[in-house]
């Protein structure tokens, strides 16, 4: 038996050494509550987040934008962990997001174009509803009529030929007219005669008015249009490097339908009238006898006249690849955005090539002599999608990884630039 001093002993040492093994036990929890939330940063700092811009309008009191997010870091909708989804947002005179609205059917979605109306905003775009569309990269076409809170009224699928997008909405008296395209599915061997580039009118119950179509069923496409004296003029591509310029009536039927060679796989993008001439912008391949990982394009508008013959046309180059995306008019001048590309060759691979972008801005006069251009030369990727002409110069909307605007050279973000009338830029956010 220990005496009391001996037990008293035991207890100061039992007592010590459970101090240690609790000091030891918060110093483990300690580093593994450090390696926790070290884990989940650089987890948070290797995660691509994902919200872009298609295009965007002036509204009254801020803009409109559509795109595609899977909104991460979004104050309104949950965070879509595996696909992007359509989204639509409105934004205030100071760029403040005020409603941000999320289409969660299906798997992936996004819309290109939207405009409002006298009950709310048309947005349109394409989604994927089931594995064999995205195994087949395709899409059903996609229209959601929204209040003007930003709430979903109702919506609209559409599919024709198996792959179908729309890409602008027109706004008419009695309803609105989409554009796009219904194609074959990659891979399918064939020919839809209802194919090719779309266009719908509906009312503004979403019931369908009339339907046309033009251009082969495995690439026409109608990627934008503008209405001028009761007429529908539209541009984008009937075959592969083939672009086009179309006019129609309001009521569907084709007038004339003129291709011009040579363009790259897109076609022409945008159509804008100054006068009596249309100019059009896309890109331009300029050596087309070339293999396709050879070939070299260069941004391009086309000026027509009102039959659609050719006047004049001129094209862009910046050291690498081109093309216009956008073009509006300003005054006596022409502004166009777009962007340069090239292919980085550190990160893409025999399967896929990861294409390095930068966005460019120029200006040209009606006789389509540049008269000044500028360009972004981050270190992430940069894309100019869009631009509004402003009193005192250019505002410019298209996603960004760049930490020169404001991004982390991963993340892809909304951000808008302001460039001024000699296209020096002011701001961005």
């Amino acid at each position: 038996m220990k005496n009391k001093k001996e037990v008293k002993k035991d207890k100061v040492r039992i007592a010590k050494w459970l101090k240690i093994v609790i000091i030891l036990c918060i110093i483990i929890i300690f580093f593994e509550l450090a390696f926790i939330a070290i884990t989940y940063y650089n987890n948070e700092q290797s995660v691509v987040y994902t919200d872009t811009l298609n295009s965007f309008k002036e509204s009254k009191d801020g803009y409109l934008v559509v795109g595609n997010s899977d909104f991460r870091r979004s104050d309104f909708n949950d965070y879509q962990e595996k696909y992007t989804k359509a989204k639509f947002a409105k934004y205030d005179s100071d760029f403040k997001v005020e409603f941000e609205s999320a289409y969660t059917k299906g798997f992936a979605s996004y819309f290109s174009d939207v405009v409002e109306y006298d009950d709310g905003y048309i947005a349109v775009g394409g989604a994927q509803y089931d594995k064999q569309q995205i195994e087949d990269n395709a899409t059903d076409g996609l229209i959601v009529l929204y209040d003007k809170e930003g709430k979903q009224v109702d919506t609209k699928t559409v599919q024709i030929a198996g792959d179908t997008t729309f890409n602008k909405v027109l706004l008419v008296d009695d309803g609105f007219i989409v554009i796009g395209q219904s194609i074959l599915q990659n891979m399918v061997i064939g020919y839809n005669p209802e194919g090719g580039a779309l266009m719908i009118k509906y009312d503004f119950d979403l019931n369908e008015v009339w339907r046309a179509n033009y251009g082969g069923s495995k690439s026409g496409n109608f990627n934008d249009a503008v209405i001028v004296d009761d007429n529908i003029y539209l541009v984008g591509k009937d075959a592969t490097r083939y672009g086009f310029i179309a006019k129609y009536t309001l009521d569907g039927k084709r007038v004339f339908a003129k291709s011009y060679e040579n363009t790259d796989t897109i076609g022409f993008s945008s159509i804008v009238m100054d006068g009596d001439y249309f100019f059009v912008a896309g890109s331009k391949t300029i050596n087309p006898d070339a293999e396709d990982k050879d070939k070299v394009t260069e941004a391009l508008i086309v000026k027509y006249d009102k039959d659609g013959n050719v006047v004049d046309d001129v094209t862009f180059g910046k050291n690498d690849n081109a093309r216009f995306n956008k073009i509006v008019k300003d005054g006596k001048n022409l502004v166009v955005v777009g962007h340069t590309y090239k292919k980085d060759e550190e990160k893409s691979t025999d399967t896929y090539n990861y294409l390095d972008y930068r966005g460019i801005i120029v200006k040209y006069n009606s006789n389509l002599k540049e008269a000044a251009n500028n360009n972004e030369n981050g270190e992430g990727i940069d894309y100019f999608s869009d631009v509004i002409v402003t009193d005192d110069g250019y505002l410019v909307g298209g996603a960004s990884s760049s930490k020169e605007l404001g991004s982390n050279n991963k993340d892809y973000r909304t951000y808008f630039l302001k460039y001024n009338k000699d296209l020096e830029r002011q701001w961005y956010k």
